[in-house]
């Protein structure tokens, strides 16, 4: 698949905003807080979060500042994002083509969305709109598959077939090259709770299963119900949460 195909397979696959912001989980309290003082954000920081999406990450940024920016390119997610964040305004705009002034950030954050991105493009357009010495912070929850339920759980769901990227990918290198400094990548741990409908609404938003037919659909989840057939009510899913932080020289 051609990184054009895998974008539009994103596109189309993150229009249910209601679905993902549902589904998908937030992010581990001590990333967050590893974040905020690695990068130095305070109350006057002025951030920009790009693919904001629904605003989970968002919204543990306006915790800090009110100073923040949200870009984001569906109209699913922003039409969601307006519904969660209703006080603050939303911009249509993409990683490669941000709609903002040079130099008019201290901070750019990215959350579960990096790998869509054209990295030189994007990375070119980060240090356009940072301000010298500005910080770039990037973050994932990707699922923990040296638990053996949830490799199971990832073969079920073809992710190794179809996988937009490679959860082991370490993206340091590709930051480097974008004329990026001190860049440093850790490793959280993070758990989000379950349900058998939870996690088949979690299975759903994942982009190449969210455009497959219905048919398809169900014939993974049958696969999902298989793999947790005698788990508890209510159980957890682990995930490894990833962070990158960075400077702008």
């Amino acid at each position: 698949m051609s990184d054009n195909d895998e974008r539009e397979v994103g596109r189309r696959g993150f229009a249910d905003g209601a679905r993902y912001q549902s589904a998908r989980p937030g992010y581990p309290r001590d990333a967050i807080r590893f974040l905020v003082d690695r990068l130095h954000i305070t109350s006057t920081t002025r951030v920009l979060d790009v693919a904001a999406g629904t605003g989970l990450f968002t919204k543990e940024l306006l915790d800090v500042t009110s100073h923040v920016v949200a870009v984001e390119p569906s109209q699913g997610m922003r039409a969601e994002f307006a519904k969660q964040l209703p006080s603050l305004s939303i911009v249509e705009g993409t990683a490669e083509h941000l709609p903002c002034e040079d130099g008019s950030f201290d901070v750019l954050s990215v959350a579960q969305a990096f790998h869509w991105f054209n990295p030189v493009e994007a990375l070119r357009e980060f240090a356009r709109v940072l301000v010298p010495g500005g910080g770039l912070c990037l973050i994932w929850n990707e699922r923990d598959e040296s638990v053996a339920w949830v490799d199971e759980l990832s073969r079920a769901i073809r992710w190794h077939h179809q996988r937009p990227y490679d959860m082991a990918t370490d993206f340091a290198p590709v930051i480097a090259s974008g004329s990026f400094s001190d860049v440093e990548r850790n490793v959280f741990e993070h758990v989000q709770m379950m349900d058998r409908a939870s996690l088949h609404q979690r299975v759903l938003t994942t982009s190449y299963i969210a455009v497959m037919d219905k048919r398809d659909q169900d014939l993974i989840l049958r696969d999902v119900d298989q793999i947790i057939e005698g788990f508890d009510e209510h159980f957890e899913l682990p995930y490894v949460t990833t962070t990158y932080c960075a400077r702008r020289p």
